[in-house]
């Protein structure tokens, strides 16, 4: 953008008139890196708080166009879906960066595994690269923080909450073409091992991420439903898509952001929900 329009729109940004603004903001089309250059040219608070909103706004564009794409493409990369997720609250942050710190797990798992290995054997291969060697841990102090749930968080911290940890062992587990499946109740993620050879009801059986990856029976996962009063139905506990994993960790965020008193996050949040609800509709 030429000099002179960068001016008379940061001109246009200072006017007082509501009306005006909103008249600017609906016509504008103008890329991420632009109006961050208007931003550092504003002078006048009000033009600067006017920008603040216009680059949330266009982050937020970006992301739900993001994620929608991942939606139609299969949904296959949970890490990436992990990832854009992440991008709401660091929207510099680099998918490349992440997904080699998950590809060397994958590779340290991989060269572990043997192929007369049994199921437990296969787990705890995976419980002792990701929580021991990895030092991967349950945050049970602080499970409400945006920190445990982000995956770039995760990763630095080495703490999560239920649902944060279960991203990265499904994301392994799924790099290493494993049966693993997201689980979630409402509170956090559990994951499931499933059985292709076996019909009807082939869940061989459920991980915990947020007690060190330790496998559990149904008879478990019953006595959490019950001892947190959630209602249940039999589909509660059926493996889910990529898809409602991520839309678990949304959930997770509004708890997080409401909390900590970030409202406008929980709005935006929020709306991505809907988007994630409205496109099971669809289907």
């Amino acid at each position: 953008m030429e000099i002179n329009n960068f001016k008379a729109l940061l001109s246009l940004l200072k006017d007082p008139d509501h009306d005006t603004f909103r008249a600017i903001a609906d016509s504008l089309t103008l890329d991420i890196p632009t109006l961050e250059e208007l931003w550092r040219q504003a002078d006048d608070d009000l033009a600067l708080s006017r920008l603040d909103w216009l680059i949330r706004l266009a982050r937020f564009n970006k992301l739900e166009k993001a994620l929608d794409e991942w939606h139609r493409n299969g949904a296959m990369d949970i890490i990436e879906g992990a990832w854009l997720l992440a991008t709401f609250q660091y929207p510099d942050l680099s998918f490349t960066e992440i997904d080699d710190t998950i590809e060397n797990m994958v590779k340290e798992v991989w060269l572990e595994l043997q192929d007369d290995m049994t199921l437990s054997e296969t787990v705890d291969t995976l419980n002792r690269i990701i929580f021991v060697d990895n030092g991967l841990r349950a945050d049970t102090q602080n499970m409400a923080l945006q920190d445990n749930i982000f995956i770039n968080d995760v990763l630095r911290t080495k703490k999560g909450s239920r649902s944060g940890l279960a991203i990265i062992y499904l994301g392994v587990a799924q790099k290493l073409e494993l049966p693993v499946f997201a689980t979630p109740l409402p509170i956090g993620m559990f994951l499931s091992w499933i059985n292709d050879d076996v019909l009807g009801n082939n869940i061989e059986f459920y991980i915990d991420p947020f007690n060190g990856g330790k496998i559990i029976d149904e008879t478990v996962m019953m006595n959490y439903i019950e001892r947190h009063n959630i209602y249940y139905v039999p589909e509660l506990l059926f493996p889910s898509s990529n898809d409602v994993a991520i839309e678990m960790l949304l959930y997770e965020l509004v708890s997080a952001y409401h909390k900590a008193g970030l409202e406008s996050q929980v709005e935006d949040i929020c709306q991505l929900i809907q988007k994630f609800q409205e496109r099971q509709y669809q289907e």
